[in-house]
This record gives structure tokens, sequence and C-alpha cells, in this order.
């Protein structure tokens, strides 16, 4: 059985691996990320995660490094430092995951 550490733990792994497709099959169909700064949508569904993360995989090819992880229930929350987005630069972030049915269904993500 999936656990929500197991699903996220897995989309960390595609995500170091630059794997599009690995990356998105962890994701609900109708996947909600949002901005909690402001509580605003920042993409919905796997077609705008495809399109958000072609990119950073293919021409940026980021990498995350865990730093912090802790889990609640169906909710996983890491905190990362994500080189690859700014050229020379880490970007920190906290990322809360939300699963249901073994599929990452909302994220909420905290930059710094």
């Amino acid at each position: 059985m999936d656990t929500a550490l197991s699903v996220v733990q897995r989309q960390l792994d595609f995500y170091n691996a630059n794997d599009l497709k690995g990356f998105v099959s962890t994701y609900h169909d109708d996947v909600a990320i949002y901005n909690i700064a402001d509580n605003t949508l920042m993409l919905q569904g796997k077609d705008a995660l495809r399109l958000k993360y072609r990119e950073r995989f293919e021409v940026q090819k980021v990498q995350a490094e865990l730093v912090n992880r802790m889990v609640i229930g169906n909710k996983v929350i890491d905190h990362e430092h994500v080189s690859g987005i700014v050229k020379g630069e880490i970007s920190k972030a906290v990322a809360i995951y939300e699963v249901e049915a073994a599929l990452i269904k909302r994220v909420w993500f905290v930059f710094e």
C-alpha cells in the first residue's frame, strides 16, 4: 500500500531524475498547486503541471535537496533547496503535499 510518504518520495525521486512522465504520474488528474503567501492558485491539472515542469526538467535540469521532512496523516511537509530554477542560485521552499488515493491532490508552496 502506498503511503503519503512513499508517494511524495517517489515524486521527489522522479524530480531529481528529471523524469517528467514519472513525476506527473504521482499527481492526481485535477491537482491544484497554490502559493500559500496569498493563497493564489498557481496551476491546476496534470496538463498544466506537465507544461510547467517540461522546461525545468529538459532545459534547467532542476534538482531538489531535501533539508527536512515531516509527515502528518496524509500531509507531507518538505523543506527543500532547489537548484536550476535561477542559474547559480539555490531557491529555498517549503512544499506541503496532500495525498489522496495514492496521488498528490493538492500542494501549497512557501517560497523564501
